[in-house]
């Protein structure tokens, strides 16, 4: 198990932005990472605030549960090599938590194209997501480390793109609202 302080901010983009932004970074080839979110029927995660997820990227399966702190999100990962139900790994992440995989229920998806790019500060990760019922678009930009310098370099370099900052839920949170839109 690694545990690791994700530190981020992020914008909401649209899709003439998301073209802009894309033409301005030498950013990576695009990744495809499928997310399955998943609580207990109780949803006892939630209330906490707590995200568990399992992400796939290519042939790899990681499990992360996200625990948001004063500063920051801790994120606890494990590589999965067998089933999620019967995985060691997976066991010891969810103990932290008082949970087990099989009281664990997939409660909604999302999949994202998502292209990176790393600076000095961190990497800026631009990202198309569809959810159940919606895509959208959004800039990240996750922090190698906490720098009081960091944000500050985040909101010029938006500016300098001619991109207005608008806040945005997490991808979880959105996954959950698309899903409540149940065919309306």
């Amino acid at each position: 198990m690694e545990t690791n302080l994700e530190i981020e901010f992020k914008t909401k983009i649209n899709h003439d932005e998301h073209l802009l932004i894309h033409d301005y970074f030498p950013f990576s080839e695009p990744v495809l990472q499928v997310n399955t979110y998943y609580d207990t029927k109780q949803q006892d995660l939630f209330k906490k605030g707590i995200m568990c997820r399992i992400r796939k990227v290519n042939d790899q399966a990681i499990l992360t549960i996200k625990e948001p702190q004063e500063l920051g999100v801790m994120e606890y990962e494990a590589i999965l090599k067998e089933d999620f139900l019967t995985d060691e790994n997976a066991a010891l992440i969810l103990k932290e938590f008082n949970i087990e995989a099989k009281d664990l229920e997939e409660i909604t998806y999302s999949s994202t194209v998502r292209y990176e790019y790393k600076d000095a500060y961190g990497v800026w990760c631009l990202d198309i997501t569809q959810f159940k019922h919606h895509k959208d678009f959004e800039l990240e930009y996750e922090l190698f480390h906490e720098d009081p310098q960091a944000e500050k370099h985040y909101l010029q370099t938006l500016q300098s793109i001619g991109i207005e900052y608008e806040a945005i839920e997490p991808k979880y949170l959105r996954a959950l609202r698309s899903s409540e839109l149940k065919d309306q």
